[in-house]
C-alpha cells in the first residue's frame, strides 16, 4: 500500500517589488483603487450608488440656515453629508452610510456638493 504525504508548508509570503516602484506605477495603481461611485440626478434629488450597490438619495434643495449650521459646525464634507441624509431619512441611514467605505463616501460627498454647487452657478450662466 502507497503511502501519501500531504504538503504542510506554509504558503510562500507575496514577494514585492519595492525596488521598480515609481511615479508611474503609483498612477496605475491609484487609478485602480478608485472605487465606481455613481451619482445621477431625478428631479430635485441627488440619487448616489455606492459599488456595493448601496442607493443614497439626497436633497438638492437645502435651506441656508442648514448650510449656515454645517459651514459653522467645522464638520468635513463627509460629515456634513451625513447630517443631510440624517434629516432626510433618519439615523438608520447616516449610520449605514457612515459604515461604508472611507473612500466611496468621501467620493459621494464630493460629488454632492460639487452638483449643488454647480446647480448655483448655472443660475448665473456666462453672458
Amino acid at each position: 500500500m502507497a503511502g501519501t504525504t500531504r504538503n504542510t508548508a506554509a504558503p510562500a509570503a507575496p514577494e514585492y517589488d519595492f525596488d521598480s516602484w515609481d511615479e508611474e506605477a503609483e498612477q496605475k495603481a491609484i487609478a485602480a483603487a478608485v472605487p465606481d461611485v455613481r451619482m445621477i440626478i431625478v428631479e430635485k434629488r441627488a440619487i448616489g450608488r455606492l459599488t456595493d450597490g448601496m442607493i443614497v438619495e439626497a436633497p438638492l434643495s437645502l435651506t441656508l440656515d442648514e448650510v449656515d449650521e454645517m459651514s459653522a459646525s467645522g464638520l468635513t464634507p463627509v460629515d456634513q453629508f451625513k447630517v443631510v441624509l440624517r434629516k432626510v431619512g433618519g439615523d438608520e441611514l447616516a449610520n449605514d452610510f457612515g459604515r461604508r467605505d472611507m473612500v466611496e463616501c468621501a467620493i459621494l460627498a464630493e460629488k454632492y456638493f460639487r452638483l449643488l454647487q454647480r446647480i448655483q452657478q448655472a443660475a448665473f450662466p456666462e453672458s
